[in-house]
């Protein structure tokens, strides 16, 4: 004789989300969260930002060859572009060209200021 399987509800555990949830069979799936303790959700599994979105630039650094790899949240800049960057926790604000749009960054912006051309932007800063 098979044994009935009860699940223990869950106020917590997502119900038909879009998130992936705990399978009997240990794998994870949307179609799995029925909203018990079991049915664990994992988090977003559909690729979309939750918070807000980011985007990833490669920026070079006006007057000078050095090149780095940014990020930002909410914010989208213009490849081609000079801006003013200030790095959050890192002396390395300064004004950049944004050269074009990038896989992954590293280092994160806190505010970008648009200027004409990295002499307006130097003379400013």
């Amino acid at each position: 004789m098979r044994r009935r399987y009860k699940k223990t509800p869950s106020r917590t555990s997502p119900r038909s989300s879009r998130r992936g949830c705990l399978c009997k069979d240990g794998t994870y799936s949307t179609k799995c969260c029925d909203g018990s303790l079991q049915a664990q959700g994992i988090g977003n599994i559909s690729g979309e930002a939750t918070v807000g979105d980011e985007y990833y630039y490669r920026v070079q650094r006006c007057g000078h060859s050095m090149h780095k790899e940014i990020h930002l949240h909410d914010t989208q800049l213009v490849v081609g572009n000079v801006y003013y960057l200030e790095f959050e926790n890192s002396g390395h604000s300064n004004c950049y060209t944004v050269l074009n749009v990038s896989a992954s960054g590293e280092h994160h912006i806190e505010s970008a200021t648009l200027y004409d051309d990295c002499d307006a932007c130097t003379a400013a800063n």
